[in-house]
Formats: C-alpha cells, sequence, structure tokens
C-alpha cells in the first residue's frame, strides 16, 4: 500500500490491567515498536483482541502518510 508504514511490536497485558481500559481509565496504551520508536495506540484498537487471560501477541500496525490509524492486526 502506498504511502502507508507498518510497525511492529509485542504486547502483554493481563486481564486486570484490561479491566483499566475497559473502565476508560486507560484511552492510550504506550508501546515500543521493534525498531525502537515509542507509540500511543487508542485503547480502543486492542479490545478486539481480548482472551480471558488478557491481551498478549505480536502486533502489526499500519497508519496513513499523516500517520492515521489504517489497520491493526494479531501476526502472532
Amino acid at each position: 500500500m502506498y504511502g502507508y508504514s507498518n510497525f511492529y511490536f509485542s504486547i502483554s497485558m493481563s486481564k486486570e490491567q484490561l479491566l483499566a481500559v475497559y473502565s476508560g481509565s486507560i484511552r492510550r496504551v504506550r508501546v515500543r515498536t521493534e525498531s525502537g520508536m515509542v507509540l500511543d495506540i487508542d485503547a480502543e484498537h486492542l479490545k478486539n483482541f481480548t482472551t480471558m487471560d488478557g491481551i498478549h501477541g505480536r502486533f502489526k500496525l499500519t497508519v496513513d502518510s499523516r500517520n492515521r490509524f489504517v489497520s491493526l492486526n494479531k501476526i502472532g
């Protein structure tokens, strides 16, 4: 996709940490990409990946040329 950038990161959040996300007290989650960049992601984008144990895995974030969210996919 022309003009799009991909960022890869891993995340591990317990179900207790997720309670703050679901209650609305946490709106952004800060992650460090595999290349060392720090990104803030809208917590709403992570809700689709919630399990009984929390959120765990490797993800690919795609943004457009203005750094606006395009997609978030779990890749591992």
